[in-house]
């Protein structure tokens, strides 16, 4: 690093099936972003679910996954295609936003996402579909999932770890962690610099008020397409 170029900074999150705006928004901000699949899988959590907005409001898809013990880490799930729920995920999207002003684009992309391949890995669908989604955002950091770099460690230590296994300068880490970190102390002991982001909101037009934010990301493509979803998250 020279004095006048930025940092290495690594955003590390868990893989998300159809993530918020708040997701790219760290991604856009990342030199490399890791996708944090070794760590235990929780059922009812955004790694295999996320929200879309109907007519009659918010409605949650969640992809089925197998029979697995309960410490499973999330680059173990496999996806459970026993159960008909990409026909339903794309009939519930296309019925949500088949008026919306930039469906075919946005249909364009979710449904080769959604019918590629079938029976695999829960974090390949759900890394790909975010890599796919920054490509097409103009997003470009490093992309590295955690499984790979098997850093030691657990928390904040497990953090520090993978920082220092991609060789990042700082860590650029979304708010909501701000206090656990401060509690375990890890990145202040090791004089690893750390800081933390807000998820910036900004109102897009949805086709109904109020605003309703927090939705997966297919909410914004299918309102105001690619371009206007990069401004959303690179604005």
């Amino acid at each position: 690093m020279t004095a006048t170029s930025p940092p290495r900074t690594a955003v590390i999150m868990q893989p998300t099936y159809l993530p918020y705006l708040g997701y790219f928004q760290l991604m856009a901000a990342a030199s490399v972003f890791v996708f944090l699949d070794d760590v235990q899988f929780a059922r009812r959590s955004w790694q295999s679910r996320n929200r879309i907005l109907t007519a009659q409001g918010e409605l949650m898809l969640t992809v089925p996954v197998k029979k697995h013990d309960r410490d499973t880490p999330i680059h173990a799930i496999q996806i459970d295609d026993s159960q008909p729920w990409r026909d339903k995920h794309l009939a519930a999207i296309r019925h949500a936003y088949g008026k919306r002003p930039f469906f075919a684009q946005g249909w364009a992309f979710v449904s080769e996402q959604l019918t590629r391949e079938r029976d695999g890995a829960l974090a390949d669908l759900t890394c790909g579909l975010a890599q796919a989604a920054a490509a097409n955002l103009g997003i470009t950091p490093t992309f590295v999932r955690a499984s790979a770099l098997k850093a030691p460690g657990a928390r904040s230590e497990h953090l520090l770890a993978l920082c220092r296994a991609v060789a990042a300068q700082e860590y650029l880490s979304p708010m909501g962690s701000a206090d656990y970190m401060e509690e375990d102390g890890v990145f202040q002991a090791a004089n690893f610099p750390a800081r933390f982001q807000p998820f910036r909101l900004v109102e897009y037009p949805q086709g109904r008020d109020p605003f309703t934010p927090y939705m997966g990301f297919v909410d914004a493509l299918m309102n105001v397409g690619w371009e206007g979803m990069r401004g959303l998250v690179q604005g």
